[in-house]
C-alpha cells in the first residue's frame, strides 16, 4: 500500500525535473527580445525589395526582413507597419504587414529581424542607415 503512495510523488517529482527553470543567462535575456512602438519610427531607409531599416525615436535601429519581394521599398517615401496582432509594439521574431508608400500600393509581410547594435549601425552604407 505504502508503494502505490508514493508512486504519484515520484512522477511529479520527474517531472519537475524536467520543467524550465526560466532563469536565462543575462546576455539571452538582454538580446532575446527587443521592442519598439509603431508610432515611434522617425525614418526608415531600404537596402534593397527585401531589407528595411527603421531608426526609434529612441535612436534605436532594427532590421525588418521581407518575406519576398517587396516592390517599390527601395523608392519608398512613406511606409505603414502594421503589427499583425493589432497592438503597436514590435518586438524582435514578429510579422507585420508593410504598407509601401499611400495605402493601396504595396503591401508586403514582414518580419522585425534584430535591433542593430552601435557598430552594426555605423557599418552600414550611408545611404541605408536611417
Amino acid at each position: 500500500m505504502r508503494l502505490v503512495s508514493t508512486l504519484p510523488l515520484l512522477a511529479i517529482a520527474a517531472l519537475a525535473g524536467c520543467a524550465p527553470t526560466g532563469a536565462a543567462r543575462p546576455t539571452e535575456q538582454a538580446s532575446a527580445r527587443t521592442c519598439f512602438r509603431t508610432m515611434n519610427v522617425r525614418n526608415f531607409r531600404a537596402e534593397d525589395w527585401q531589407t528595411l531599416y527603421v531608426r526609434t525615436s529612441a535612436q534605436d535601429v532594427f532590421q525588418i526582413q521581407s518575406a519576398g519581394v517587396c516592390k517599390d521599398l527601395d523608392s519608398a517615401i512613406a511606409i505603414e507597419l502594421r503589427p499583425l496582432d493589432g497592438f503597436s509594439n514590435l518586438c524582435t521574431g514578429d510579422f507585420a504587414t508593410l504598407n509601401v508608400g499611400s495605402p493601396g500600393h504595396s503591401t508586403c509581410r514582414v518580419q522585425i529581424a534584430k535591433r542593430l547594435s552601435a557598430e552594426e549601425i555605423a557599418a552600414l552604407p550611408s545611404r541605408v542607415r536611417p
